[in-house]
Order: structure tokens, then sequence, then C-alpha cells
């Protein structure tokens, strides 16, 4: 099996791996002009990369951040130069704002990890002595 010696949700691994698949068929498209749920361009990628995002660390816990996130923003930077080969505008703004949703998740995880401070241990326990006069 694939995933038989990796520490793979599979399950959510299946779901990143369509949602990849969706994004990449939708932005091959043609444009639709900006019409939809979401007119600005650059929110819809936003939220692409932010939720691509969201489903990959969820796939692959023991992934390091640097590795999904440089991933990620290749995938975008292909679908940009492969937007130009159907007729689409290929923007580099476009990878910008897939930069940003990418950011915007492993942002604050990254601040709560070198925010937090380790527990001690039970042996290590601050004693707190209280005399009574």
């Amino acid at each position: 099996m694939l995933f038989r010696n990796r520490k793979i949700n599979v399950l959510a691994f299946t779901i990143f791996v369509a949602a990849a698949a969706f994004a990449l068929w939708r932005a091959l498209l043609p444009d639709d002009g900006g019409m939809g749920l979401i007119p600005w361009d650059k929110a819809k990628h936003f939220i692409v990369f932010y939720v691509l995002t969201a489903l990959a660390i969820t796939a692959l816990p023991a992934s390091r951040f640097w590795r999904i996130g440089l991933v990620l923003l290749a995938f975008g930077g292909m679908i940009e130069v492969l937007q130009a080969f159907v007729g689409r505008d290929a923007a580099w703004g476009d990878v910008l704002a897939d930069a940003c949703g990418i950011g915007a998740l492993f942002g604050p995880i990254i601040l709560r990890d070198l925010t937090a401070r380790p527990s001690p241990a039970p042996d290590q326990a601050v004693k707190l002595e209280v005399q009574l006069p």
C-alpha cells in the first residue's frame, strides 16, 4: 500500500488531491469575467490556497510547513504558466495572493509554536510553600 509507512491521513489526502484538481480545472476554464460568488480574482486565489493549505497540513501532519508551502506555491505558479497557454491572463499578482493565503494559515501556527512555553516536568514543578504567622 502506498501510504503504509508514512504518516498520512488518507481521507484528508484524498480530499486535498480532489480540491487541488478542481482548482486546476477551474483555473484552466475560459474566464468567466468575474462572475460568481466572489468577483475579485485575488480573493479567490487567497481563499483557494488557504483551504488547500489547511487540507495539506491535515493530510500530511508529519511534513514540515515550509515544504507544504513551497509545493503549494509552485502549484500556484504552475497554474499561472498553464493559464498563459489556454488564453487566460497569467498574472504573478495571483501567485502573490496564493502566497498570502498560504501564509495566512501558517502565520498563526508558527507564532503559536514560537510563543508557547513548554510546561515543566512533574519532578521539576515549582513548589509553593506558604508560612502562616
